[in-house]
């Protein structure tokens, strides 16, 4: 009997120093995930692109047809419905950040133009962010307040097909502002 009970002392002494290692080592990578995310708490930036990684847009909610650039009729409601956002965002950075409006397509076809007048993906996606941009400044967010860009196919939005319709879309993001 005395063995079983030294016997089950030793496991159960085993046990807890393993539990300890494990809290030991989560509480570390908390501590670590934690000073992140308390710093990010401090960080307008942060804050900013946290609450627009959930926006973007893409004409009827479907994502672009292959090649088209213009917004839909759509955009006057989607506008209405989060421009607040988007100037919630600028308005918690200083004059040093921009709303970066990107533009993305599909994998479909080639990135840049091949020639003979034929245009590539970074053309389209590009033009995507340019007609967001515009129907952004008609709804009246500030034209020195946003860039543009586009990046093709090269941030495919996670779990939609890389060719479907899904990946044409603009997405929006704090960045610093441009050099001049």
């Amino acid at each position: 009997m005395k063995y079983r009970v030294l016997k089950w002392k030793g496991v159960t002494l085993a046990a807890v120093a393993t539990l300890g290692l494990v809290f030991a080592a989560c509480s570390g990578s908390a501590e670590r995930e934690g000073g992140a995310a308390t710093r990010d708490l401090n960080d307008p930036v942060a804050l900013a692109n946290r609450a627009l990684s959930v926006l973007s847009y893409s004409p009827n909610g479907q994502g672009w047809a292959y090649k088209a650039t213009g917004v839909s009729g759509d955009f006057t409601t989607w506008a209405s419905e989060n421009k607040d956002k988007i100037q919630q965002a600028l308005d918690q950075v200083g004059d040093g950040y921009v709303l970066q409006v990107t533009g993305h397509t599909c994998n479909i076809g080639p990135r840049t133009a091949p020639g003979d007048g034929r245009r590539g993906n970074m053309f389209y996606s590009e033009q995507r962010a340019r007609s967001v941009y515009n129907a952004l400044v008609t709804a009246g967010v500030p034209a020195n307040r946003m860039t543009v860009k586009g990046v093709a196919d090269t941030e495919p939005l996670p779990g939609a097909p890389r060719d479907g319709q899904a990946q044409r879309r603009v997405t929006f993001q704090i960045v610093a502002r441009p050099a001049q």
